[in-house]
Order: C-alpha cells, then sequence, then structure tokens
C-alpha cells in the first residue's frame, strides 16, 4: 500500500466519522448512505 493510498483511506474514515458525529447517526448508516461507488469515488 502506498503512502497515497494509506492517505486515501484515513480521509474517507475520518470523513465518514465527521459526517456520523455531525448527523447524530452510527457510522454504518452513513456508509449504507454513501455505498460501495460511493466511497469508492
Amino acid at each position: 500500500m502506498t503512502e497515497k493510498e494509506k492517505n486515501d483511506y484515513f480521509y474517507v474514515c475520518s470523513l465518514i466519522e465527521y459526517i456520523a458525529r455531525q448527523t447524530k447517526n452510527k457510522r454504518r448508516v452513513i456508509v449504507e448512505a454513501l455505498g460501495k461507488e460511493g466511497i469508492e469515488k
């Protein structure tokens, strides 16, 4: 795994965590809402 890939994963995880806290939802709800294609983008 390259350094860029590590940074990308960290960004996505941090974004999911932030959105979940702001909307007072569980992280899995955010992941389900984004879907696989949304996360891969």
